[in-house]
């Protein structure tokens, strides 16, 4: 992705055209304006619709050409509006945004052929963190991880997993082995070798649901202090680290919050 964005940036500008004007900007009609007025040939440029604001998306075949188009911005016109060129960045049409909470899970009941890096990655998706790292198990009950979030709240305690099945003609014996993985990358390794996972038919995809409880034990939050009207005595010093880890009871079988398994 880095090469991408470094390629982006040296040769893509976003177009847009500026003011009330009704008529569209079209990729044919851009090309004659560059020809016009930055000597551009067709050669020279790939010229594709955008996702607004912007209107256009040029890819130049050199940096040279593509820098000197960008300092026509604002200067050229194009069916009677006025375009604006800008660099390509990974910043446009986004906002910031941050995984904040660095978080101990267990994963109570995750189906075994997906205790992988791929399928842990894409459970944590769907619950807003990425993973850090799986930790080394101590059964075949729990698989515990360690993971960024955006907001522990939103973590449910007990989530739906999906697995795909394996395509059927692609299902062979696992081959006999009395020596266990040593690692969880020989694990993968492993079950790569199963199978290849893909469509079950030419009309549909299969699946399997897997209800799984969801252990949250442990969350670093650096986040401010949300109580209000403290004594100033209480009020922690002006730049003193605020990092709080909150380490949580869980049972196994229980769902937390539940017959003894309340946070501590």
């Amino acid at each position: 992705m880095d090469a991408l964005e470094l390629r982006f940036g040296q040769y893509v500008l976003l177009a847009t055209a500026v003011g009330d004007g009704k008529q569209a900007v079209t990729p044919v009609a851009m090309l004659a304006t560059l020809r016009q007025h930055c000597g551009v040939v067709p050669s020279e440029v790939v010229i594709e619709g955008a996702c607004p604001p912007h209107d256009l998306w040029l890819t130049f075949s050199t940096e040279e050409k593509c820098s000197a188009v960008l300092l026509s911005s604002m200067k050229i016109k194009c069916c009677r509006r006025w375009i604006q060129f800008s660099r390509w960045c990974r910043m446009v049409r986004a906002q910031p945004g941050a995984l904040k909470y660095k978080s101990k899970l267990g994963f109570e009941g995750l189906p075994n052929q997906a205790w992988t890096t791929a399928s842990v990655t894409d459970v944590l998706q769907q619950l807003g963190g990425e993973l850090i790292e799986i930790l080394p198990p101590a059964s075949r009950r729990e698989l515990e991880v360690m993971a960024w979030l955006r907001d522990p709240s939103f973590v449910g305690k007990v989530v739906t997993v999906e697995i795909p099945e394996p395509k059927l003609v692609e299902i062979r014996k696992p081959k006999l082995t009395n020596k266990p993985p040593d690692s969880m990358d020989e694990y993968e390794a492993m079950q790569f070798e199963l199978g290849d996972y893909g469509p079950s038919s030419p009309r549909k995809k299969n699946s399997l649901l897997y209800p799984v409880i969801c252990h949250m034990k442990e969350v670093v939050d650096r986040g401010p202090l949300l109580a209000e009207g403290l004594p100033d005595e209480w009020l922690p010093a002006e730049g003193k680290d605020l990092t709080r880890k909150r380490i949580f009871k869980t049972v196994l079988g229980k769902i937390d919050g539940t017959d003894g398994a309340e946070g501590v």
